[in-house]
């Protein structure tokens, strides 16, 4: 591992595990780990899980990075095990999580890092994350979550100078690059490795807080990300996993308020799936959440031992993100704008009717 460059930067901290998930993510996988020799962190505190790559990356790591530890899973059954598995497998207090399409600059880490041991009230430190080909450019930043359970990502493609200079405590983060707390990551569940990928983020995130902990976005530690369109793949984990999310996370007099306003909202992205050509994947997902819940009274079990913050303090409304390729007719986006103004008014009457304390 190159160490050339740990010499003129501050001495990483040595509380830190660094867990990078990859699967078949060699090439960018190169500069992931040059950005962390870079920001002065030694080879014994990397943990590389490589998730089922084809690409021969557990040999050529094991070459070029002498002294990182690799975790081999056999099975891809999305990024969630393999963080799991990182850890689990981390002996220090706190764990930086990262995709293996994420760099981090020589400044990113040392302010999380010296905000959390100032606070032990702060669960998750989490960057700004930019897009890699336009560093001056928010990918994610200020992340909260909406209470019908999508989200809010009020800074997203915006100008990095825009955002201010100020620390924020945010309601969600991506966990492509996020340091953690180990122990409470633990004592929470860790992150529901049944998702694969869409709303695992949100759901650790959402976990955390519940659990009293606080998420600090810190405007000086940026990430940058690789960042590409997302497959349509993906649209039979998001719609399984968020109302999994909602059945397993949200106490009851929550899931029975929102339902008035997730009644339209269903039937509208039905509809535009329908429009798309992906009808039949909204079905499938509904199938695949049956699936899910004869373990529901176990996860909600979890959920109320660890919550000290009722959903009333932890959700938000605002601005939803939604894919580009599915609002891009007017009609549709205006209809978006017009059902996120009736979701306002409603979360106010909500919050002072149905979840007053």
């Amino acid at each position: 591992m190159a160490t050339s460059a740990a010499a003129v930067t501050p001495a990483f901290p040595d509380d830190i595990d660094v867990v990078i998930v990859a699967h078949d993510n060699r090439e960018p996988l190169r500069a992931t780990l040059d950005s962390i020799a870079a920001a002065g962190c030694p080879p014994s505190q990397v943990i590389l899980v490589d998730v089922a790559s084809t690409d021969g990356t557990s040999a050529w790591a094991a070459r070029q990075w002498p002294g990182v530890r690799i975790i081999r899973l056999e099975i891809n059954n999305g990024p969630d095990p393999g963080r799991n598995a990182g850890i689990r497998a981390a002996t220090r207090r706190f764990v930086l999580l990262m995709d293996a399409d994420v760099q981090i600059t020589p400044g990113t880490i040392p302010p999380l890092h010296a905000a959390m041991t100032a606070d032990p009230g702060i669960g998750i430190g989490s960057p700004i994350v930019v897009h890699l080909g336009q560093p001056d450019v928010i990918q994610y930043a200020g992340g909260d979550l909406h209470y019908i359970c999508e989200a809010i990502n009020p800074w997203k493609d915006r100008p990095l100078a825009d955002r201010g200079r100020y620390p924020l405590d945010i309601g969600a983060a991506p966990t492509c690059a996020l340091l953690v707390d180990r122990t409470a990551s633990i004592r929470i569940g860790l992150l529901d490795d049944r998702y694969f990928i869409g709303k695992e983020d949100g759901d650790f995130c959402y976990r955390m807080r519940m659990a009293g902990l606080k998420i600090r976005e810190l405007p000086e530690s940026l990430v940058l990300h690789r960042s590409r369109p997302r497959g349509t793949w993906l649209f039979y984990y998001q719609v399984r996993n968020r109302w999994h999310f909602i059945l397993k996370n949200f106490q009851w007099r929550t899931v029975i308020g929102i339902i008035p306003p997730l009644i339209p909202y269903e039937a509208m992205l039905l509809a535009v799936l329908v429009m798309k050509g992906h009808g039949l994947v909204y079905l499938k997902a509904v199938g695949g959440l049956i699936a899910m819940l004869p373990a529901l009274p176990r996860d909600r079990r979890l959920a109320r031992s660890i919550r000290v913050v009722p959903d009333r303090d932890l959700l938000k409304c605002g601005s939803l993100v939604v894919r580009k390729d599915l609002v891009g007719n007017p009609i549709v986006r205006a209809g978006q704008r017009l059902y996120e103004r009736s979701l306002d008014l409603y979360w106010q009457l909500l919050r002072h009717t149905l979840l007053i304390r």
